[in-house]
């Protein structure tokens, strides 16, 4: 009693023959009526029909109705017609149970407005009645749309920026490999000329300062190369993402010694530039955490298509990757870096699925896959036929004439005037040969071909128009007689390896210009065709 009259109770629970029943004190729900009244959700109660009994001045506002016209009217003729029918089913679900439903309402000053509705049975003594909450969601949602917004306009910077990076990447490549380097082998090539003069011609001293010039202008060039190479492999453009990634794991395994196993098929299509780029980078990301993080001493990429997708994974045999770092906390960022980041963003560019699978001790597999519905692929049959576009102009060509000079002709083809001017020099002293001509990219290499008749054709691999290894396709198609010295910067194995499936009779490396191509092409011009075509391969 006392409790009651200090006002520490607010109901009390009588037990009758009908059941419990709760009795409200005199004044008792006032502080929950000033608490209903002042909250910035609507409240109100309905009867089994739908009658609003009770609502709060916030409920009317948000449904845009004058209070005293509101209390005793249908709730369902408050809602447009088009939400009635939804509304009317969450009343009858809220006489048995908790219901909730989102309805759009009457447009207002800044438009539409959406209002989530929750139902919840009450017991009111004898009567069944229904309290509904109502809660207003327009600036909710017009904030998730503005953040939706933000999040696609940085997805759409994110995306400008890689694809500014990789055009960098590329610009810089083509200058070291197109300028610096052509110039370093350039350089190579003057060097062991004055190298290969008499022994009378210079001294000890200046010989052996030489020699030491000519080594590190060697060493300069390979780092330039291999510097160009990493920034974007010139094979990527010019054979595209089965050799690239053959070279690429070539050289990991060198400078790692991590050994890499790659499993591409032989009849592996080129896929579009832009899909080629961004799954050469996922190999490259890839082998690059392979070596910083996994602790394997092997790895392997594996390259496979289907009708509907290209698939790439790179996995190891290490100790993988902890939950925390496959599973980062919200707001902070994978131990791996940015790097996965950037590879999903790219993935999901391409629509394509960026999957990352780990188990202690047991290794980690990362896997791309890009769907192939909407990419171009081109095929084997395109690649001839658009050869043998570029090859038209040298149709119906007669074969050749006997020639009444008996010097030995060679076509010189190089995008870089330095280079042509270089292995000019070199050559034209001799007595038996004749350089007959110039090209400055392949497909003026093979019209030449055709119309000079050269004897010989040394070519570089990267030239514009058509590249090196498709001109030597045809022009063997055309003129097999013909030998062909492939004569540039790249030296790796999967390039070597390019170059013989091509059908070129010899390989020489510009940085052994000096000291070789003389001997080469000797050998390539002598009488014995198959001892010189063996000899040619440096």
């Amino acid at each position: 009693m006392l409790a009651i009259r200090k006002g520490r109770v607010d109901a009390l629970v009588a037990e009758g023959e009908n059941g419990d029943q709760i009795l409200t004190l005199q004044g008792a729900e006032h502080p929950y009526r000033i608490l209903i009244e002042t909250i910035n959700d609507g409240a109100a109660t309905l009867d089994p029909d739908g009658t609003v009994l009770y609502a709060n001045k916030r409920f009317a506002q948000i449904l845009g109705i004058a209070m005293e016209s509101f209390i005793g009217t249908d709730l369902q003729l408050s809602v447009p017609s088009a939400g009635r029918q939804k509304l009317l089913g969450l009343i009858t679900q809220g006489l048995r149970k908790k219901s909730e439903g989102e309805i759009t309402l009457a447009p207002g000053d800044s438009g539409p407005r959406l209002v989530r509705f929750s139902f919840n049975p009450v017991q009111n003594g004898n009567r069944q009645n229904i309290c509904v909450v109502a809660t207003e969601l327009t600036e909710l949602v017009k904030a998730n749309e503005a953040l939706r917004s933000n999040e696609e306009l940085l997805r759409q910077l994110s995306t400008r920026l890689m694809q500014l990076q990789d055009e960098e990447r590329r610009r810089i490549a083509r200058d070291l490999h197109d300028v610096t380097g052509q110039k370093v082998a350039v350089q190579t090539i003057g060097l062991m000329q004055v190298l290969s003069k008499d022994p009378g011609v210079l001294d000890g001293d200046a010989r052996r300062i030489l020699t030491e010039c000519a080594a590190l202008t060697k060493e300069v060039g390979e780092e330039i190369r291999t510097l160009s190479y990493l920034l974007h492999p010139p094979l990527l453009d010019e054979l595209g993402l089965s050799a690239a990634v053959k070279w690429y794991a070539e050289g990991f395994h060198r400078r790692t010694g991590i050994r890499t196993d790659v499993s591409i098929a032989s009849d592996f299509l080129r896929l579009p530039p832009d899909v080629e780029v961004t799954l050469f980078r996922v190999v490259q990301e890839s082998l690059t955490n392979v070596h910083r993080y996994s602790g394997s001493p092997k790895a392997y990429v594996r390259v496979s298509s289907t009708r509907k997708e290209v698939r790439v994974e790179v996995g190891d045999f290490g100790r993988g990757l902890s939950p925390e770092m496959m599973t980062p906390a919200a707001g902070t960022m994978a131990a791996l870096g940015v790097g996965i980041q950037g590879m999903k963003e790219r993935m999901r560019q391409l629509a394509g699925h960026l999957e990352i699978t780990s188990a202690k001790n047991k290794g980690t597999v990362v896997t791309a896959t890009v769907p192939l519905s909407s990419l171009h692929v081109a095929n084997e049959l395109e690649s001839e036929a658009a050869m043998a576009a570029l090859a038209s102009g040298v149709e119906g060509q007669s074969p050749d004439k006997p020639s009444r000079s008996r010097k030995k002709r060679i076509l010189i083809a190089d995008d870089h005037e330095i280079v042509r001017r270089g292995v000019r020099t070199l050559l034209q002293n001799e007595k038996d040969w004749e350089i007959c001509g110039e090209a400055i990219d392949g497909n003026e290499a093979l019209h030449k071909a055709a119309a000079l008749r050269p004897d010989l054709v040394i070519l570089d691999i990267n030239m514009p128009v058509l590249n090196g290894l498709a001109a030597v396709r045809q022009i063997l198609r055309k003129r097999p007689q013909t030998k062909i010295l492939v004569f540039t910067v790249h030296d790796s194995e999967q390039t070597k390896k390019e170059i013989t499936a091509a059908g070129a009779h010899g390989y020489l490396s510009k940085n052994k210009a000096g000291q070789d191509l003389l001997r080469v092409v000797r050998e390539l011009l002598g009488p014995k065709t198959a001892a010189a075509a063996n000899a040619g391969k440096h």
